[in-house]
């Protein structure tokens, strides 16, 4: 992310201790005399930062850099033995890493705060900083004070950003490191792309709803510069960066009022995904099961509305049964804020959803489904050419036998792993109430059912198109271990009250 140059910088602005992208004040103790100051070499960065920006910030004062969201953090290499950090007169409470070590808190700090009370050994060596656990949100940058002679110079950083939008679950409320060790932190970080949280303790999504029930709702504030401790903000230049990946969790505040429906919800959420996408036209967005469950079935139907809209790079995540209420998975085991190793958890688990659709990320088509050669139904199969989702068509079938669609193929490397493969495929029902409780996906190597076979119950589904991802990880497997290099069997059977028509359509695996 390009923000400004340092070149014009000059001496009679460093000696007002003046900061525009970064001050390096070449003293081990203090601010260095006027004729350290007139000497000093500014890093000419041709038009570059040298240090590296991420989450919402704003550059317009002359004499620091401030972010108003949680989860904001800036990178940067530096060198000698020692490093300060300039934060403001206000205290407040920050997060440090040094050479990919654990995150040091630094506690209700102000001014000049020394980042390493025991010096390093000399060489170059990384940092972050990120703002940390006050729920005003405001970090005040006001630069680095170096040992004498050392310099700055550009981190390496990763090639996408993930933008997490979410309530106190997602920015750490109740961690104690907060942000920096909430699942979306982790996510990334395990992922190796830089990140952004959006998050705010108690905001719902609807505006005058949950626990703030006064105040504005995500819906509003996400367009905002500033935290909902803000209210006056100024809206926020969305050209500033362009996540790869928007990831959603909302709807657990929103699920405590009395007075707001489901529908409303489901259209307000509807909404919210349209005005992201509008942000970012070309953005993979993931709307995440509440962990709790609150308002899950209008989250998933708005996805759906949105698919139906046209837009197929929406989906939704369910987190069922990934965190244990009442135990160890949740503070306090309260079943409400995930602790440290309940976010550790679901990190883990959400990290596998996303890394396809990053630029590392790789998909493989089991099969376009624009030919019935080769398939078999206990229905009549035909080839959709009308409603598809990818290719030519869609594989169709009419009546209310069990088995929908099978077949076995020439093994396919799908190039994933037990790890991290994920099924993908998208699954059409005309009426969801006339399928029976008895259905499952298969995948596997054995060219024939129950031989080396993961299998998934289909799930939750609604009428028209469904999006399907199942995880290897998540799945069952039945007749041994099954060969993600050498895929040759897939089948979807489900049992029915009367006839009814399913499709399929592009079957592939990512990772």
């Amino acid at each position: 992310m390009k923000k400004r140059n340092l070149t014009g910088l000059v001496a009679t602005a460093l000696l007002l201790s003046c900061t525009k992208e970064q001050m390096l004040q070449n003293d081990s103790t203090s601010i260095a005399p006027a004729m350290q100051i007139s000497s000093m070499a500014i890093p000419n960065v041709a038009g570059d930062d040298v240090i590296k920006y991420f989450g919402r910030w704003d550059f317009s004062d002359p004499t620091q850099n401030i972010s108003d969201w949680g989860g904001a953090y800036l990178k940067v290499n530096f060198t000698g033995t020692t490093i300060k950090i300039k934060v403001g007169a206000a205290a407040t409470n920050y997060y440090a890493k040094i050479d990919g070590g654990a995150w040091t808190t630094f506690a209700g700090v102000s001014g000049t705060v020394n980042l390493t009370p025991t010096p390093l050994a000399g060489g170059t060596h990384t940092l972050s900083v990120a703002q940390g656990k006050d729920y005003n949100y405001v970090f005040n940058f006001q630069g680095f004070v170096l040992d004498a002679g050392a310099t700055l110079s550009t981190p390496s950083v990763g090639a996408d950003i993930i933008e997490y939008i979410g309530d106190s679950i997602t920015a750490g409320y109740t961690g104690p490191q907060a942000d920096v060790s909430d699942y979306a932190w982790v996510a990334a970080e395990q992922l190796g792309a830089e990140h952004t949280q959006i998050a705010y303790p108690g905001i719902a999504l609807v505006t005058g709803n949950g626990v703030n029930a006064d105040k504005t709702g995500m819906e509003s504030q996400y367009l905002k510069q500033q935290s909902l401790a803000f209210p006056s903000s100024p809206n926020w230049d969305f050209t500033k960066y362009t996540p790869k990946i928007v990831v959603i969790k909302l709807g657990q505040n929103d699920a405590t009022s009395a007075t707001e429906t489901d529908s409303v919800f489901q259209s307000h959420y509807t909404n919210f995904l349209a005005t992201i996408r509008s942000k970012f036209p070309n953005a993979q967005i993931f709307a995440m099961r509440t962990f709790m469950g609150g308002r899950a079935a209008p989250t998933l139907a708005a996805v759906y509305a949105r698919n139906t809209a046209g837009d197929n790079n929406v989906q939704y995540i369910d987190t069922n049964g990934w965190l244990t209420p009442n135990s160890s998975d949740y503070t306090n085991n309260t079943g409400v804020h995930p602790s440290v190793s309940g976010h550790i958890k679901a990190a883990n688990l959400l990290k596998t959803y996303l890394a396809p659709y990053l630029s590392n990320g790789s998909s493989v088509y089991i099969d376009h489904c624009d030919a019935t050669a080769g398939w078999a139904s206990g229905n009549t199969l035909t080839l959709n050419t009308g409603d598809k989702k990818e290719g030519t068509g869609s594989l169709q079938a009419v009546g209310s036998g069990t088995l929908e669609f099978q077949k076995t193929f020439t093994a396919i490397n799908t190039g994933a792993t037990a790890a991290n493969g994920v099924l993908d495929f998208w699954y059409y029902v005309s009426d969801v109430t006339k399928l029976g409780s008895s259905n499952q996906i298969e995948l596997g190597s054995g060219g024939t059912n129950d031989v080396n076979e993961y299998n998934w119950n289909i799930g939750t589904l609604v009428n028209g198109w469904n999006h399907i991802t199942k995880t290897f990880s998540s799945a069952g497997t039945t007749g041994g271990t099954p060969n993600p290099s050498a895929i040759n069997w897939f089948r979807i059977y489900h049992s029915k009250t009367a006839g009814i028509t399913t499709k399929v359509d592009a079957i592939r695996v990512l990772h």
